[in-house]
């Protein structure tokens, strides 16, 4: 697992690469907003329907409510986006995790981030999984028992997929991507994303729960 210094190197070293580019152009081949205020450019992106501001050109990232200070795990997430994304449209075809690059190197940290803690909270209660999944801003699909769809960035949509079980077999779980998401995330930034997509959920699930 990586340490603290390790995020935090990580983020410096995404915004100090983000910081050489064009705002104007990263805006334009991430589909952010772009704006110019104050003496400063910065551009506007979505992450998992939530606004994120980016300013140049000391790269620094916030809320787009001029909320809390974001967690470095996102932070990361979203630089990385903006370094790597080609500014391809999704072609509306799924893959798993194990068809993106090297996919079966990163696979046990996909399990351990993403896939176990979807099945675990949510596996033998579909219903309520779409409940939340909706709450959250998913669009229910037609896979499995119950199925959403979140977009993570503009381009990079994310699926889960559950299967309720019977008495012959346990409840299963997936997660799909786009087949272009490697032109827009790393591999490793492809299992961290999937598993901000479910821990979201979890929390949005343990305040449902709570009422």
């Amino acid at each position: 697992m990586a340490r603290i210094d390790d995020y935090k190197t990580a983020r410096a070293l995404a915004a100090q690469e983000l910081s050489q580019r064009n705002p104007k152009g990263v805006a334009a081949r991430s589909r952010s907003a772009y704006f110019y205020e104050d003496g400063k450019e910065g551009l506007v992106v979505p992450y998992f329907g939530q606004l994120r501001r980016v300013t140049w050109p000391e790269v620094v990232l916030a809320p787009g409510d001029g909320g809390l200070e974001l967690p470095l795990t996102e932070q990361i997430l979203i630089l990385h986006y903006l370094q790597n994304t080609s500014g391809e449209e999704p072609q509306g075809a799924n893959i798993d995790f194990k068809q993106v690059p090297q996919g079966g190197f990163y696979w046990s940290a996909f399990v351990s981030r993403a896939l176990k803690p979807l099945l675990a909270t949510f596996g033998h209660d579909p219903e309520f999984y779409l409940r939340v999944a909706v709450a959250m801003g998913g669009e229910p699909q037609d896979f499995g028992d119950a199925s959403a769809r979140f977009l993570a960035f503009p381009l990079v949509p994310i699926t889960h997929v559950l299967w309720r079980g019977d008495e012959e077999f346990a409840p299963e779980a997936g997660i799909l991507f786009d087949i272009t998401i490697p032109r827009h995330l790393p591999t490793e930034d492809i299992a961290a994303l999937a598993g901000a997509s479910v821990y979201r959920l979890m929390a949005a699930a343990r305040q449902l729960r709570a009422k």
